[in-house]
């Protein structure tokens, strides 16, 4: 049952701090966190609802079962029919938080909650985004143990795909390499970026069927998901001798990428570690290339806070975890991004991933 007790215990402890008769938490990982399963409802509501006294699912008919098979730490579930509709199962796990402060997921469907503020009008309505990331943020032990082992998996499969390159491929067959290797591990690929050659200079290409080859700088950019918790990696190689630029650019966002440890601690500010890097990438006369934030937090999902950009004073703690990422884009030519996952502890940045090669590796 444990840890699911704890966290909704401390998230009834950050409602009463702002003020929260309710949280309303969609099929996201917000859930999943919290009780341990979240399925989709697709266009059918399906909720969890936490108040002070009780954790109850609002679920189809359809769903119904599965919750109450899977869902940890739950008071009960509430069915709802397609004939009767979810209004009266909400009223009754709301309680009398439908007539107080509702904290809403950010990625709850629009229509459910426009249908909710009609509902139940003398509800106020706020997000609850604050509540679920002050309690995910830190990672605990166990937490921090499977993002180790979610990073030493793709730090293998990375290796394995770039030892793959060969003349002529495309990047669609490298992806399907990475798929199968993860595959062969037992575990889920999340997402997989490829790039050959100038495509190496979109950061978010569409892997497609550009074909490899001689003197294509490559950008290989993949995560998995162990137990639903994730990893995610950046390593870019030459496939040949390289344009002569790319190996001093290489160089350029290495030394970025590395002034980030330098600058983690647990109190510095999340725009601290994006400003260590950008100085790097700046004063070496790129800084317009590099036109994205440092990083993104990372655990039951992809992207989720801290998020460390310019715009984020938000002080760091021990056991953020999160991806330093800085690149370098040259329009049409090729692209340089090295991406660790790491961790915030009492002595500083700990990454999560195997170091990068301190020059550009041509292979």
């Amino acid at each position: 049952m444990e840890p699911y007790l704890s966290r909704l215990a401390a998230l009834r402890a950050q409602m009463a701090t702002r003020g929260l008769d309710a949280a309303l938490l969609a099929p996201t990982d917000h859930m999943r966190y919290l009780v341990g399963w979240a399925e989709s409802g697709h266009e059918r509501l399906l909720a969890l609802v936490v108040t002070a006294d009780a954790a109850r699912i609002v679920a189809p008919a359809l769903n119904a079962a599965d919750a109450s098979s899977n869902a940890r730490s739950m008071s009960s579930v509430i069915p709802w029919t397609d004939a009767d509709g979810w209004a009266a199962a909400m009223a009754q796990a709301l309680g009398d938080g439908a007539d107080g402060c509702v904290g809403i997921d950010d990625e709850l469907h629009a229509g459910h909650l426009l249908r909710m503020q009609e509902l139940f009008p003398q509800a106020r309505f706020r997000s609850a985004s604050g509540a679920m990331s002050a309690l995910r943020t830190v990672k605990g032990a166990d937490e921090l143990d499977l993002l180790e082992r979610s990073a030493e998996i793709t730090d293998d499969v990375c290796d394995l795909a770039l030892r793959s390159l060969r003349e002529g491929m495309t990047e669609l067959e490298l992806q399907e390499v990475i798929a199968a290797a993860y595959r062969e591990r037992s575990v889920s690929m999340t997402f997989c970026i490829v790039g050959f050659g100038p495509n190496s200079a979109m950061p978010h290409h569409a892997t497609d069927q550009t074909r490899l080859r001689r003197g294509d700088v490559v950008i290989v950019d993949i995560g998995c998901g162990l137990q639903g918790y994730q990893s995610d990696i950046t390593r870019t190689v030459a496939f040949g001798r390289p344009d002569p630029e790319a190996v001093e650019v290489y160089r350029i966002v290495r030394r970025a990428h590395e002034a980030v440890y330098g600058a983690c601690r647990p109190g510095a500010a999340a725009c601290d570690l994006d400003r260590a890097a950008r100085r790097v990438i700046e004063e070496a006369g790129y800084g317009p290339r590099f036109f994205h934030r440092l990083g993104h937090g990372i655990g039951l999902s992809g992207h989720e806070h801290p998020y460390i950009t310019e715009g984020n004073s938000e002080p760091l703690a021990a056991g953020n975890c999160f991806s330093n990422e800085p690149g370098v884009y040259l329009d049409g030519r090729f692209g340089v991004r090295i991406e660790n996952c790491m961790v915030v502890t009492e002595q500083g940045g700990r990454s999560l991933n195997r170091n990068a090669p301190p020059a550009l590796p041509i292979l």
